[in-house]
């Protein structure tokens, strides 16, 4: 039986690209050699689309300059008639372009299966201004927050201040568009708040600023699955060892282990059972709210004691794909890729099953 050629994609234009490479390594060094010839993709630091059994290789990227690699072959879609067609697409991106809903549209134009939301779920589920916004309209509780555009912070800087500190002190201040926790700022007066804007507008035109939740834990839960076909993974803690869950505290403090594998966590989370069940409940409403599919991490902030639960974000592509929480739940990450390869087959022949051709006449009467 021939095997299914995997395209794995990683990498791209993005301040989360060296994650990234880790997440799509991890992923082709767990794959099933017997039912999959693994086709690298990796979109370099300039945005230049590559190919070659050497991407399978961590060590590899530690030699290169990732703004002009060396030794690889170019890869082009072109409506999948490259040199390497695939059969179906695993997207490992972190990050504005791949995770945004980009890549997505053009594996969609090309008629590739791939995992993870469409166009409008993956971009609006990375837009942390529009996701609040959903979840406001959906009466889903979240922290109390404003946002801002950095036109209109020039315009008026103090206004943008004022209601901001209005939400009361302690601030978190991040891009609207971002992850892995890079840009985000805690602050704790004007001036830490001003600051942190400054910062934040050197990687998106748009803020967010959100009120602290104290007395919370952070909890996340992974979804896998497609439409209402749905399983929600343990409930993990992340430990933070910086003042909140930082880049470091998710990625560098793993020792042997890599990506976010390598942070610090409890898992089962250190809740009730009621409290994990609540939790995994709105995860998959969630889920099924931003039209996901594949594997997706939702984070929370939880009070174990009134048992209110927060909203933070949806992460559609998440670091490390979350195998580690499905390892927990009984599904080791082998079984993980064959379960996203069998829901991006499943989505993609729902999707060219609808009709997408209309007969008229009104070409007969045109005038150019």
């Amino acid at each position: 039986m021939a095997k299914t050629r995997l395209g794995v994609f990683f990498g791209g234009i993005s301040v989360e690209h060296d994650v990234s490479v880790i997440t799509g390594v991890q992923l082709m060094n767990h794959a099933d050699a017997e039912k999959y010839d693994v086709i690298p993709v990796y979109v370099d630091k300039s945005g230049t689309w590559w190919t070659g059994d050497v991407l399978k290789d961590i060590a590899w990227y530690k030699t290169q300059n990732l703004m002009s690699p060396q030794g690889l072959s170019s890869f082009s879609l072109a409506m999948n008639r490259s040199p390497q067609p695939l059969d179906v697409a695993l997207l490992c991106f972190h990050g504005a372009y791949g995770e945004a809903g980009n890549v997505q549209g053009v594996l969609e134009i090309a008629g590739i299966p791939y995992q993870g939301p469409g166009v409008t779920g993956s971009a609006v589920a990375f837009d942390k201004i529009m996701t609040r916004q959903i979840l406001a309209a959906e009466k889903i509780t979240q922290p109390d927050f404003i946002w801002f555009s950095e036109g209109e912070w020039k315009a008026s800087s103090a206004e943008c201040t004022a209601k901001s500190s209005a939400l009361g002190y302690p601030l978190f201040v991040k891009p609207a568009n971002g992850g892995s926790t890079i840009g985000v700022q805690k602050v704790a007066n004007e001036s830490e708040l001003e600051q942190a804007v400054s910062t934040i507008l050197t990687f998106d035109s748009r803020v967010i600023v959100e009120k602290a939740v104290v007395d919370c834990l952070e909890i996340n839960v992974s979804v896998i699955g497609y439409d209402t076909d749905l399983q929600a993974s343990v409930a993990e803690q992340p430990i933070n060892h910086d003042e909140f869950l930082s880049f470091a505290d998710k990625y560098e403090r793993g020792g042997k282990k890599s990506g976010m594998a390598s942070a610090s966590r409890r898992i089962p989370a250190p809740i009730s059972q009621a409290l994990t069940a609540k939790v995994q409940e709105l995860a998959k409403r969630l889920f099924h709210l931003f039209d996901c599919s594949g594997v997706v991490r939702i984070d929370f902030f939880v009070n174990p004691t009134t048992e209110d639960v927060f909203v933070t974000e949806l992460n559609t592509i998440p670091g490390s794909m979350s195998f580690y929480l499905w390892e927990a739940s009984g599904m080791p990450y082998p079984l993980l890729i064959d379960k996203l390869v069998e829901i991006a087959n499943s989505r993609h022949q729902r999707r060219t099953a609808y009709t997408t051709t209309f007969s008229s006449s009104i070409l007969e009467s045109a005038k150019a």
